[in-house]
């Protein structure tokens, strides 16, 4: 006779998260995870490229880059990450549309170098001139790297595709001319209006104090460059969403490649949208994972492609969500062609409730696992702090998720991911623009 192993579900992190705001404005968030043997810290700033108007593009991605060449207690470059690899762990940043986030990552018991990091590189850069005049090759270069990848460079031309001249749809870095054009007062200009501990968020998971962190940070004072450029400026605002480019919208990039790559998509949900729980399951049951519907059908029964998937984004008043395939330029049609016969029919049948059940389990299991680093976490309750009405435990989202119904995802799919919706980017050998035209059409 065998025992059963009856384990009840709970999150990973088993202690609620915590919060303050201190005298600066400054937000804490914290979780303490039990069993950690790391902590991360991560500081949230909110602003990206969304915030840039044509003038400044690319100046929030240039600033995160900027800040690495020296800060006030590391003047030289490289001085931050040497501190905290010193100790074991690493240190990085990153530039979204509407985000800049600093992170760190260390052993347990070093939180203080993971804190002083972030608070260095946010609130104490020097922004020297000639850092700004040696850094832009290697933003040129990054830019380049992009674009020669075709998986990656195809989402930029999807992006513009939706939504043209609009800062969602410019790649975040900008353009090699916007930032050979850059100039010292505009990046120093820059992190003056936007760098605020007044609007910044502080998430820290792992083995930590929230108090201890709370103390440490209060100690916290904005510092950078000498203000040579006259007085603050307001905080830049996020351009509205533009309405998006309309159904049938095609942008085909010539390029001589081996493989074509696209992005089939249209306008999805912004963030806090009741729909994105059904929208999110969606994505599952077409493309996310090695057994959802695209994957079978056009990997392993037609062997049309290797790379098969959905993909989605959320704004604060827009998203996407969308296909992307690398594909034989030969099989340009069928692959088109077969995307557009599953998105017709996740529209028009209902998902069987066996499907909805793998896609349920699959997303959940994503999640909880991915809750088990403490990087992970941090990111979730400072996104959560930074860019919602109020950060989600994770079995909140688990029980949104499981209260989803076959009729609600036949209902969100025939409003959004219907074929007739769909917008296409395509790049590759390809010399016309009519045999997508005609696909679309059909």
């Amino acid at each position: 006779m065998t025992a059963s192993l009856r384990v009840r579900r709970r999150s990973v992190a088993t202690t609620p998260h915590r919060r303050s705001v201190l005298p600066s404005g400054l937000r804490v968030v914290t979780q303490a995870m039990e069993t950690a043997r790391s902590v991360s810290v991560a500081l949230f700033v909110p602003l990206g490229s969304r915030h840039e108007d044509d003038g400044r593009a690319g100046l929030s991605h240039l600033l995160e880059h900027l800040v690495f060449k020296g800060t006030r207690g590391h003047p030289e470059a490289g001085g931050v990450s040497q501190a905290v690899e010193g100790v074991g762990g690493s240190v990085n940043a990153s530039t979204d549309r509407e985000l800049t986030v600093f992170s760190a990552k260390v052993p347990a018991g070093r939180a203080e170098v993971a804190l002083e990091a972030v608070s260095e590189l946010a609130l104490h850069p020097l922004l020297r001139s000639r850092d700004l005049t040696s850094e832009k090759p290697v933003i040129a270069d990054e830019i380049r790297m992009y674009v020669d990848s075709p998986s990656d460079h195809i989402f930029t031309l999807f992006d513009e595709l939706l939504y043209g001249r609009h800062p969602l749809g410019r790649e975040i870095a900008g353009s090699i001319g916007s930032v050979r054009r850059a100039t010292h007062e505009a990046v120093v200009g820059h992190w003056r209006c936007g760098y605020r501990t007044s609007s910044m968020v502080l998430a820290v998971a792992g083995a930590i104090d929230h108090d201890e962190v709370a103390r440490t940070a209060a100690e916290w004072e904005v510092g950078g460059p000498a203000t040579t450029y006259g007085r603050i400026g307001p905080v830049p605002r996020a351009a509205p969403a533009p309405d998006a480019a309309p159904p049938g919208a095609l942008r085909v990039s010539r390029r001589r490649l081996s493989q074509g790559n696209l992005c089939l998509g249209m306008p999805g949900v912004s963030r806090d949208d009741p729909d994105r729980w059904a929208l999110e399951l969606l994505g599952a049951v077409l493309g996310d994972g090695m057994g959802s519907r695209l994957f079978m059908e056009l990997r392993e029964r037609r062997s049309l492609v290797y790379d098969v998937s959905t993909f989605a984004a959320t704004y604060a008043d827009a998203g996407t969500i969308g296909v992307h395939a690398g594909f034989d330029p030969d099989d340009a049609d069928t692959v088109v062609g077969a995307i557009l016969e599953q998105l017709d029919r996740i529209a028009s049948e209902p998902v069987a409730p066996a499907e909805l059940d793998r896609a349920r389990a699959y997303t959940r299991g994503r999640l909880e696992l991915r809750m088990e680093d403490s990087g992970a976490v941090a990111g979730w309750i400072g996104t959560g702090e930074t860019l919602l009405p109020r950060i989600l435990e994770v079995d909140e989202v688990i029980e949104r998720l499981e209260a989803v119904t076959v009729d609600e995802l036949r209902d969100v799919a025939q409003r959004l991911i219907r074929p007739d919706q769909a917008r296409l980017a395509v790049l590759g050998p390809f010399s016309t623009r009519s045999r997508f035209e005609r696909l679309l059409r059909a």
